[in-house]
């Protein structure tokens, strides 16, 4: 028997659940069902007959409902759950005694408020043992009924909580653009279907069935049609609304054909709710193309919601929607310095550490056990790889390192195994040469360092280094299969120094900085802002509006006191500190659905940008300041454009200071006292062979001109200079310039770049 699909509203008086339930029910298409008219239309008097004259309202009609209201006592819920059904949701609004006596206060007639104070006082009575019931249930949901507060903003705070609520109802749409590769999309769309359970809704189709039915809107759409006119979007997200929520159970799709232009697709998520992505389908070798203006696919691009797809493989998809486990392996040689490695790449980016050694082994021992306290007396490869396994399949969003393969994964089988705990994102091959590997062994065995290597040592080695070979080929065939899991490279012959810096550039992110530093009318920025846009789209970047992702989290901010007084914009990032902004620039980044190892920011450094300024915000922050936090928190700057309309000066030429050399006193003579002089070849603190520091032994220069972003750069970084003038009918001069600077990264690593774009006035006719 079909059952009635209810999400009950409970919670005190004057919170605003009557206006968010016919909001929800509006934006869900359900039925709003309002509890005590029913009660009162019904003429219920007792808790029996209430109970029974709604079971029967749901019985006789099961459809979706919002129910603006719920049971008054503990033993009803109790009958209603055990006896007829238990609901979707409770939807339990929050709000403190205080706050509701107030709400009650403003927001009510005199009429109203004997009512509600009586209600307040009924609903207090049953609340505490009502809420340990419902809080044992996972449809039990509780929604923030303050929010800025109802009785000063109510329309403000009601429409936070609609939004708390449908973010929990709204189902998973994701919109697909099949023009660019359609045979590769039908055979995609399919297998979506099939084998992870989405429905695909083509909107053509659904208007052609629509017509058919002959419904009151079909009668509409066919008006459009008939006339030669297209179905409007408002008309046609109406439709979808029915067939996104009829069926909780059904709460994943793939939409095609609607929406497809960037003005319908803004439409879709005013009137309805953000898509979860947008899907690309592009052809092998195939890159997002050039636009002059904004389109979907740069616009999502942009939120890093563009999932591009050009093969059959289900694995990104998968990844896209799950947020699941991210992890890597370290491998390498007996005495590569795996294990330093390792350690390394969890502490500098955040990965947790899992290790092989005798601690970690009789842990896992204590986890499989299954009596408390207590170890397993065997620790097998299989049980190893089936609780990591599980393990990842319940963790989503989180980074691992394993320092190594686990004791006895040795065999191809048990390696590729390993490597499909859930799917591994990356392997680092260190790699070792002989002669260092036996200087690392003698100095870790402390033996002599003129003692010679013996031919047993000789033998363990090369036995080692052969199985090394065997594992790694294993990998090297994994990676082939897959194509989202890298295998890097690091030959550890060199410094320690060197080779965590060679780490630093394999997985700290490559940072680009566009700081606007000209006063743009908004036309042109937002022009200049899409260039930008466009390259990162196409070169798969992960793109960041500082300014705007500080507006969007202003109220924070400056509740936090970051923020400093000023004449400038209060919204511009150099009015906070540059950790707070690299903070916020750091947690937009790690939440984006796509992540990249490419990180392109819009409007940073701020620091020289113009403006009306105070004599003291002159040195405040420094570019210095914000280009080395970026480098600290992000990762190495490959590429700075500073935008400007007048040339910046990016030399250093500070007049010399010249200091004058005092004379040098008579030497003391013996018998005149006091401390005697340390002699020469040592200092005051007795330490021998150390001169003496000497002003005067020094070239010095002098300004009180803070240096600028571009002086600062080109004195640390030395890198390429770039320079570029371009007008508003020319930006495209900029796109093209970096598809050549990404050319010469991949010819050459270590490569940076400053680049200076002045602006020049168009040429008008």
């Amino acid at each position: 028997m079909q059952k009635a699909n209810i999400i009950f509203f409970y919670g005190p008086p004057a919170t605003a659940k009557s206006y968010v339930a016919q909001q929800v029910a509006k934006q869900t298409g359900y039925v709003y069902f309002n509890l005590d008219e029913f009660y009162g239309k019904v003429k219920a008097q007792s808790e029996v007959e209430k109970l029974n004259k709604l079971m029967q309202v749901f019985q006789a009609e099961p459809k979706n409902y919002v129910v603006d209201g719920f049971l008054d006592k503990k033993a009803q819920a109790v009958v209603f759950f055990e006896h007829y059904q238990k609901p979707r949701y409770v939807v339990y609004f929050q709000s403190s005694k205080d706050e509701v006596e107030q709400n009650i206060r403003l927001l009510s007639t005199e009429d109203q408020k004997k009512h509600r104070f009586q209600r307040f006082s009924n609903f207090l009575q049953n609340r505490d043992e009502l809420l340990a019931y419902l809080k044992k249930f996972q449809f039990f949901v509780t929604v923030d009924a303050v929010q800025k507060g109802l009785s000063n903003n109510f329309q403000q705070s009601s429409d936070l909580i609609i939004q708390s609520i449908m973010s929990f109802l709204k189902p998973k749409v994701l919109v697909a653009l099949t023009y660019n590769n359609e045979e590769l999309a039908e055979v995609y769309l399919n297998k979506v279907e099939t084998e992870l359970g989405f429905k695909h809704l083509h909107m053509e189709t659904l208007c052609e069935e629509e017509l058919a039915k002959g419904t009151p809107q079909g009668k509409q759409m066919g008006a459009f049609l008939n006339s030669g006119q297209v179905v409007p979007p408002q008309m046609q997200i109406e439709l979808l609304r029915k067939y996104l929520y009829e069926d909780p159970q059904q709460n994943k799709f793939i939409l095609t054909s609607f929406p497809e232009k960037y003005q319908e697709f803004r439409t879709f998520e005013d009137k309805l709710f953000p898509i979860t992505g947008l899907i690309n389908f592009l052809k092998e070798g195939k890159s997002v193309s050039f636009s002059a203006k904004i389109n979907p696919v740069l616009h999502y691009s942009a939120e890093g919601k563009n999932l591009i797809i050009q093969n059959e493989d289900l694995g990104p998809f998968q990844s896209y929607l799950t947020k699941r486990v991210k992890y890597g392996v370290v491998i390498g040689p007996v005495m590569s310095g795996k294990s330093t490695f390792a350690k390394y790449i969890s502490q500098k980016f955040g990965f947790n550490l899992i290790e092989w050694g005798e601690t970690a082994i009789t842990q896992l021992k204590e986890k499989l056990s299954t009596v408390p306290g207590e170890q397993i007396e065997e620790l097998t490869l299989p049980m190893i790889i089936k609780y990591y396994k599980d393990f990842f399949s319940n963790v989503t969003n989180e980074k691992y390192v394993f320092d190594g393969f686990p004791p006895g994964c040795e065999k191809p089988e048990q390696i590729l195994q390993f490597l499909n705990l859930g799917q591994a994102s990356w392997v680092l091959n260190i790699g070792l040469d002989q002669a260092n590997q036996w200087i690392r062994f003698k100095i870790k065995s402390e033996l002599d360092a003129a003692q010679e290597m013996t031919d047993d040592d000789k033998e363990k080695m090369i036995t080692n280094a052969k199985a090394h070979e065997e594992i790694l080929k294993q990998v090297q065939v994994y990676v082939q299969q897959q194509p989202d899991c890298k295998l890097f490279k690091q030959d550890t012959n060199y410094s320690l120094e060197q080779n965590f810096k060679a780490i630093d550039q394999i997985f700290g992110k490559r940072v680009y900085l566009a700081s606007i530093l000209a006063n743009l009318d908004s036309d042109i920025y937002e022009a200049l802002k899409l260039i930008y846009v466009n390259i990162a789209a196409k070169h798969r970047m992960a793109f960041v509006d500082v300014e705007q992702l500080i507006a969007k989290n202003f109220e924070k901010l400056s509740n936090d006191y970051e923020m400093r007084w000023t004449k400038q914009n209060c919204k511009n990032p150099s009015n906070f500190t540059p950790e707070t902004v690299m903070k916020l620039v750091k947690q937009y980044i790690d939440e984006l659905p796509i992540q990249s190892r490419d990180v392109l920011l819009w409007g940073y450094i701020s620091a020289d940008q113009q403006g009306d300024k105070q004599q003291q915000e002159q040195i405040f922050p420094r570019a210095t300041d914000e280009l080395m936090m970026v480098e600290k928190s992000l990762g190495q700057i490959k590429v700075l454009y500073a935008i400007t309309e007048q040339p910046l000066n990016s030399e250093i030429n500070d007049p010399e200071w010249v200091l004058e050399k005092p004379e040098v006193p008579p030497p003391k003579q013996e018998g005149d006292g006091g401390d005697e002089e340390p002699k020469d070849g040592g200092n005051a603190d007795g330490e021998e062979n150390v001169p003496k520091f000497n002003i005067y032994n020094y070239q010095w220069t002098k300004s009180e001109v803070p240096k600028n972003m571009a002086q600062i750069f080109m004195k640390v970084k030395q890198p390429n200079p770039v320079q570029l003038e371009v007008s508003d009918y020319s930006f495209k001069l900029i796109y093209d310039n970096f598809d050549e600077l990404v050319q010469s990264f991949q010819e050459n690593s270590n490569l940076t770049y400053y680049a200076q774009i002045q602006l020049q006035q168009p040429i008008m006719d």
